[in-house]
């Protein structure tokens, strides 16, 4: 297999429960290498979610978007395996319980049961999901957000993790950080931003770079680096607060 498939195929098993060729062998370098292609994988998210818009949303009428809403939030967390809002739950409970504390913060996120803090944080991220979907629809507002949205969302993630430290010597995070590829990050970023800018909005742009700042802030200050969990928590927050931005700017 080509070293450039292959990397996209190992992007995907980590992003995405999409079935992919079986990979015998991972090495380091592609596990590493295999973060430049999550955008990739995020557009290809993004075009099966408008894929299913157009085809539910022009066989219904408009008082069933609420449904279509609804299959469009569920196939979209089947396709990704709730793997990044797991993250969000565990950050949310790590970010309650551990009382400042870096080693309790972090003993509280590896816990595979999530408490109250952390279920609440998955209702709230997909009701809002939901809502924004809703007003898509029932708008003349184009699927670009729909698109863009999980492309945005895995930038944010490997810009997080090629410009921050990680909180542990193990771990996803630490896997993907072993061999880094800055500059070509970098290149990434400024062509999804710019695309981000001429198709939406510089607001958007804005949000999502304040979003950005506050969660590496929160993940250097707490954690002294950032997780696999922060970049779950990352992907589906960026996600959110991009769909609600665009609603609230471009409708």
């Amino acid at each position: 297999m080509p070293p450039l498939i292959k990397s996209f195929f190992i992007a995907q098993i980590f992003l995405t429960r999409i079935p992919t060729p079986k990979i015998a062998e991972m090495k380091e370098e592609e596990i590493s290498s295999s973060i430049l292609y999550y955008p990739v994988v995020g557009f290809f998210i993004g075009l099966f979610l408008i894929l299913v818009a157009e085809l539910l949303s022009n066989n219904v009428g408009e008082d069933a978007y609420n449904l279509v809403a609804a299959i469009i939030i569920m196939l979209w967390v089947f396709t990704t395996g709730a793997l990044h809002l797991d993250g969000l739950a565990d950050t949310a409970d790590g970010l309650v319980g551990g009382q400042g504390s870096v080693d309790r913060t972090l003993e509280i996120m590896k816990d595979p049961v999530s408490g109250p803090i952390g279920i609440a944080s998955i209702v709230l991220i997909l009701l809002l999901k939901y809502s924004a979907v809703v007003a898509i629809l029932n708008s003349e507002m184009s699927y670009w957000s729909l698109l863009l949205a999980p492309v945005v969302a895995r930038a944010v993630a490997i810009g997080l993790l090629t410009y921050s430290p990680v909180s542990q010597s193990k771990g996803l995070a630490f896997e993907l950080k072993k061999k880094e590829h800055p500059e070509i990050v970098a290149l990434i970023l400024v062509f999804i931003a710019v695309i981000v800018y001429f198709a939406t909005s510089l607001i958007i742009l804005m949000a999502i770079s304040l979003l950005v700042f506050a969660i590496r802030y929160w993940a250097l200050a707490r954690l002294k680096g950032v997780t696999g969990d922060i970049l779950g928590l990352s992907i589906e927050m960026t996600e959110a607060l991009f769909l609600v931005v665009a609603v609230l700017v471009l409708v």
